[in-house]
């Protein structure tokens, strides 16, 4: 079943991308400067005059100021139509294959991205784009970037892309790696470090604050399409171990601090959501490290944080807060629930 969206129509499987109407009112405004101080150079350098005088137009129609304002009109419709088919029929097909550019008419397509290759997807938006919500979307597939630009609600249409890209399987696959091999591949869009869980290497002391964003990101990958979070492995990749957190635990080993990991857990995204996480803990290099597999939820999953509640989406290799209208469009396209 088909459902209207701003950018096309999309399907859960399959939708279609064009870009935003500014483009076409853009191209309007620019050409039809151009074509407003063609005609004053061609009077200018031209005899315009005496060529009408001259020819059988003339006679049909008797005036050189209408003719004038006819040319105009001629020249002000044709700009229209040529705006509105280079707006109206180049378009962006993507699927869980394949990411496509159609040019439309007489051009062929053109494969921009295997689907299942994109390892994330930037949204890039100025001032006056952010107000309109137009953009340009920028994907990561195997070491290269293509960039879609100029697109309508470019968050919509990225979380969309991702949910595609993370195929049924593509989770247990990612589940399935060894932690050393997930630190190796580094931070993507379903793979995340966090050094702590409660340990502050800044202040060097126990920091309870530190849930929240180890939280986040479980939330952000329950919304989006699942991933792993490793915990006691630093941004850059070094293995810290969760060793340094059994300091702000009462029981002081790793039974200890899975259960501090699931009492926050509960409180701040809920006990019912819980069947979406596994934890299991390996040792590298002598420090034992958690990777918690974070499952697709089937219903919107939000952080609960100091009597604040928000609504995270992962978007490339970062997790990200919606807005509330955002959050709204993306839970009617992400959740059949």
């Amino acid at each position: 079943m088909l459902a209207a969206s701003a950018c096309g129509y999309m399907t859960q499987r399959e939708f279609i991308v064009r870009k935003t109407p500014f483009v076409f009112l853009k191209r309007v405004a620019y050409i039809t400067f151009f074509f407003a101080v063609l005609p004053l150079v061609a009077v200018l350098w031209i005899d315009l005059r005496t060529e009408y005088a001259a020819s059988p137009l003339a006679t049909a129609v008797p005036s050189f100021s209408l003719f004038i304002l006819l040319i105009l009109g001629l020249l002000q419709f044709l700009i229209v139509v040529i705006s509105f088919a280079t707006w109206y029929f180049p378009t962006y097909l993507v699927n869980r294959d394949v990411v496509m550019y159609r040019p439309g008419l007489i051009s062929p397509d053109r494969r921009l991205v295997e689907t299942p290759q994109i390892t994330g997807v930037d949204t890039r938006q100025g001032a006056l784009a952010r107000r309109f919500d137009y953009g340009s979307l920028v994907l990561s597939a195997a070491g290269d970037s293509v960039t879609i630009k100029d697109i309508h609600s470019p968050d919509k249409v990225a979380q969309t892309l991702l949910s595609l890209a993370a195929s049924d399987s593509a989770p247990s696959m990612l589940q399935r790696l060894p932690a050393r091999e997930l630190i190796a591949q580094g931070e993507n869009n379903q793979a995340e470090f966090k050094a702590s869980l409660l340990w502050d290497y800044r202040r060097e002391a126990v920091n309870k604050d530190l849930y929240e964003p180890v939280m986040k990101n479980i939330a952000a990958f329950m919304n989006t399409a699942g991933g792993a979070l490793l915990i006691g492995v630093s941004d850059d990749g070094q293995v810290l171990g969760i060793e340094r957190d059994y300091a702000g635990l009462p029981k002081k080993n790793v039974d200890g601090w899975e259960n501090a990991f699931n009492m926050a857990f509960n409180q701040m995204i809920g006990a019912e959501m819980h069947h979406n996480v596994e934890l299991e803990f390996e040792e590298i290099d002598g420090a034992v490290v958690c990777v918690a597999l974070v499952q697709p939820s089937q219903i919107p999953c939000y952080l609960n944080f100091k009597g604040k509640e928000e609504f995270y989406i992962r978007t490339g290799n970062s997790s990200q807060p919606l807005s509330v209208s955002k959050a709204t469009r993306y839970i009617q396209t992400r959740f059949t629930v």
